[in-house]
């Protein structure tokens, strides 16, 4: 099988791409920088605001995965015309670009439970649902992301199309500057901590879960549409924060929390029901994060 990442070097693309390495799949890769520890079979430099794709090569793939973004890295400071061609004119352009040519592979792109906007109720947002959200939000990322998802939702073609709306991903190879890591970093080197409230209700998904539930919904031949992603947990910002404390055998300080703010904190409880894609793949998340805890281990010194 052949697989086109668009996206190098970032978390998700990475790990889609070890994967493929892992399961004899051919990869080609287009991005802004040549992947790293990753054996593709040919990389393609790609700036998307500067370049045109060639589409006689990557249609050529089986699956082609759209992973390239801005936005949700709110310390990169991006700009919001780099956050809207990222995150909506490259995919649709691309997306109708695919059908004009008659692509008949897959095309997969990413939403973000972001989408739902602020809110505050214990519920779970079916995929209906997250597109009828009109909760405010004063994130670009989040418009951008519902932007995409709106346009699919009522997209037509001759390929398959996946989009994939995700919660929060975490693994031993993201930032340091996230939750997990941060943590961790900090009290490996007796460095200061600051958080929010912590109040956030968020759920949680191993980022290695991601490329098996793709390749499950290949096997299963899903359906072009739109699809939450759930892992295992659900938790607080306070709780993860907690769980890591325990670990290391350190009284929770519960004054740790509340010290600064984040654009966020409207978005009081994300949550994704995830009960259409995995009914149909047959899909159950089992990884939870004292299972990779160990693992982080490696990503500091």
């Amino acid at each position: 099988m052949k697989i086109a990442i668009l996206g190098t070097n970032g978390f998700l693309s990475n790990c889609i791409a070890e994967y493929c390495n892992l399961n004899n799949h051919e990869i080609e890769m287009y991005g802004l920088e040549k992947p790293v520890g990753i054996k593709c079979l040919n990389y393609y430099n790609l700036n998307l605001t500067e370049n045109i794709l060639d589409y006689s090569k990557l249609i050529k793939n089986d699956i082609i995965v759209y992973t390239i973004g801005a936005g949700i890295q709110s310390n990169l400071n991006e700009g919001f015309k780099l956050i809207y061609d990222l995150n909506v004119n490259a995919p649709i352009f691309i997306s109708n670009k695919l059908k004009e040519i008659d692509y008949k592979g897959v095309f997969i792109t990413f939403g973000s439970y972001y989408e739902i906007g602020e809110n505050r109720e214990d519920k779970k947002y079916t995929e209906d649902m997250l597109l009828m959200s009109t909760s405010p939000t004063q994130s670009h990322y989040s418009i951008s992301k519902r932007l995409l998802s709106r346009f699919i939702s009522s997209f037509n073609a001759s390929f398959v199309n996946w989009h994939f709306i995700l919660p929060t991903i975490y693994g031993e190879k993201e930032a340091p500057h996230r939750l997990i890591p941060y943590t961790i970093n900090a009290l490996k080197n007796n460095l200061p901590l600051n958080f929010t409230s912590g109040n956030q209700v968020r759920q949680y998904i191993y980022v290695n879960e991601i490329p098996q539930i793709i390749f499950k919904s290949y096997k299963y031949k899903l359906i072009s549409g739109i699809y939450n992603i759930e892992g295992t947990e659900t938790l607080t910002v306070k709780e993860i924060v907690k769980i890591i404390f325990l670990k290391f055998g350190l009284e929770f300080p519960e004054e740790l929390f509340g010290k600064t703010q984040r654009s966020d904190t409207g978005m009081q409880n994300l949550q994704l029901n995830v009960s259409k894609l995995y009914s149909i793949i047959e899909h159950n998340p089992e990884i939870k994060i004292l299972d990779v805890y160990d693992r982080y281990g490696n990503t500091f010194q």
